[in-house]
């Protein structure tokens, strides 16, 4: 007759059950997290490609026709930080330059540091006044890859706010301004101390065009 499994033995095969229960709940819970959030990011990229194509977008009737669709660099999860805001005690107003040579009143509210993989970056936060969307927080900014891979008069940058005074800095959803379809349009361009000396390989590229 065989002997029953010593206690030892069978709290080391519950312990191990365990274990194996806990990772098989942790992947199920990591992978589809990442999934959904990639899926997300994905869906936003085809709708703004799609209200690209439509009559009423920003694209002049003259380069609709030869607009050949948006481009971007892959998802990738790492260019997404939820980071602190240090807000400024008191916030001042400054004239940003526009592409087409103007100045436009933005309110500098504070900044964040963000971990970029080549080191961390400090950059400063704005609050567009009286020019919707840029009513909500932002940030313009222009990196090493401007010209030869995304647009050159740099990119931007919604934030989104957390419960507590953090915000989250997401590069795959940075996006060119107005003036990179149409020229005519004015576009805040990133203030000097917003222009990362490393590439951000993440978000929209040069638009490509045909013809």
């Amino acid at each position: 007759m065989s002997r029953p499994p010593s206690r030892p033995r069978m709290m080391c095969a519950r312990v191990l059950l365990l274990l194996s229960v806990t990772g098989l709940v942790l992947a199920c819970e990591t992978g589809p997290s990442s999934g959904d959030y990639e899926q997300a990011v994905m869906q936003d990229r085809v709708q703004r490609d799609m209200q690209m194509r439509e009559k009423e977008s920003v694209l002049p009737p003259g380069r609709r026709e030869a607009f050949r669709g948006l481009n971007f660099y892959e998802v990738d999860p790492a260019y997404r930080y939820t980071v602190p805001l240090r807000r400024f005690e008191t916030p001042d107003t400054v004239m940003i330059p526009e592409s087409t040579g103007d100045l436009r009143p933005q309110q500098r509210i504070g900044e964040v540091t963000v971990p970029l993989p080549e080191g961390p970056e400090e950059l400063v936060v704005f609050r567009g006044e009286g020019d919707t969307p840029r009513g909500r927080l932002w940030i313009p900014f222009a990196d090493s890859t401007n010209r030869h891979a995304t647009y050159k008069g740099g990119r931007y940058v919604d934030l989104t706010s957390t419960d507590s005074d953090s915000v989250v800095v997401d590069f795959n959803r940075a996006y060119n301004p107005t003036c990179a379809y149409n020229p005519d349009f004015a576009c805040p361009l990133p203030p000097p101390e917003n222009r990362i000396a490393v590439p951000v390989a993440a978000g929209e590229k040069r638009p490509t065009f045909g013809g």
